[in-house]
């Protein structure tokens, strides 16, 4: 489980396919911290370190992972929100996130405002069902609150130190986020079906 509280951003060093999946090394602060088997949420998914070095960690994407996450997008030197999995010990800072991207929507809007930065979101018709407006939504792997809900699109608001510490100040128009919905939500629509 995670939080949606990044811990760093990484850096793709490598990238390498074997069979239909891709390998990314990965460099962060804390690589000396983690072991092989931990998970590691990246851009919000949740994947298996399946090498450690000096400088970076592996992770493995398979075909399915690459489908609806922007996963297949990365490109050497492109930025990564970084979030190991939490204890259970403790605190939860953000809401409850599972690393499991229901799917990857297109940055339609950028706004920088005083004090803040409010992005603009096109979620998919089916997807749009599973927010509500002032509610949880995960954003490459972010905990946010839904700002608004227009149509097909969402706005989020981000403070400062979120866009500094986070990969959304290298995010354009156009980019792909990967979303996940709040999972308490998702379980009481299904209930109500």
């Amino acid at each position: 489980m995670f939080t949606g509280i990044i811990e760093a951003v990484g850096k793709v060093i490598r990238i390498q396919t074997k069979n239909n999946n891709r390998i990314f090394s990965i460099s962060a602060p804390f690589v000396s911290e983690i072991k092989k088997s931990d998970s590691i949420a990246i851009n919000g998914c949740c994947l298996t370190v399946i090498d450690c070095q000096k400088d970076f960690f592996q992770v493995e994407a398979v075909t399915e992972t690459l489908k609806t996450t922007n996963l297949s997008q990365l490109r050497v030197n492109d930025y990564v929100n970084l979030e190991r999995a939490r204890r259970i010990s403790d605190r939860l800072d953000g809401h409850i996130v599972q690393g499991h991207i229901d799917e990857k929507a297109q940055i339609t809007n950028i706004k920088k405002n005083i004090g803040s930065f409010t992005f603009e979101i096109q979620i998919s018709k089916s997807g749009i069902k599973n927010i509500v407006e002032k509610g949880s939504i995960a954003i490459d792997g972010i905990s946010l609150t839904v700002a608004q809900i227009k149509g097909q699109k969402i706005t989020v608001n981000i403070i400062p130190y979120t866009y500094t510490n986070t990969n959304l100040k290298h995010k354009k128009i156009g980019d792909w986020v990967n979303i996940e919905f709040d999972v308490i939500g998702k379980y009481v629509r299904q209930y109500y079906r």
